[in-house]
């Protein structure tokens, strides 16, 4: 079953050398790019999306939340924050979590429930690569995992269970 992917929307936005620019200019638009980069990328890896906004002070946005174009988009209410967001769904239970943030305070938070946390600098690569492969056909992982699959570890060096499943979803990223 694919991770579920939890996606601070406004750090990856200004974390993202494609997206702050236009973010400076216009924050909806910057929104609007950040949505139609994941709708992309959910044609690639057709893994369930969902976007946390912070939704404080704003009165136009909606809090209930809306899905476009396959992507779940949600903002946080009047006093609540979209940290506190993020973190309350990635605690839900039954499902593998990937949240995708730069924020030391969130991953700090989650680390001792059963998700993982993935860098907004590091996410933005997986989103490029896997654009490239979506478009020009080239599958980037297969050549990586090739050279990897040369090299032999004795059992001293292998990874623990959690590093190894964190490998995994990583690499399926």
């Amino acid at each position: 079953m694919p991770p579920v992917l939890i996606i601070d929307g406004y750090n990856l936005i200004r974390n993202s050398p494609t997206l702050s620019p236009i973010d400076r200019q216009d924050i909806e638009e910057g929104r609007e790019v950040l949505i139609s980069r994941l709708a992309e990328y959910r044609k690639a890896r057709r893994f369930p999306i969902t976007v946390v906004f912070d939704g404080t002070g704003s009165y136009h946005l909606s809090s209930a939340g809306e899905t476009r174009m396959g992507i779940k988009i949600l903002y946080s209410r009047q006093g609540q924050t979209a940290d506190d967001l993020i973190v309350s769904l990635a605690n839900r239970k039954g499902r593998e979590t990937v949240v995708v943030t730069s924020d030391r305070g969130i991953r700090d938070r989650l680390e001792k429930a059963d998700c993982f946390c993935i860098s907004s600098e590091t996410f933005d690569a997986k989103i490029d690569d896997a654009l490239y492969e979506l478009y020009k056909g080239s599958d980037l992982e297969e050549e990586e995992d090739l050279s990897y699959a040369r090299v032999k570890k004795g059992t001293g060096r292998r990874l623990s269970k959690r590093a190894r499943k964190r490998r995994e979803l990583l690499r399926r990223l």
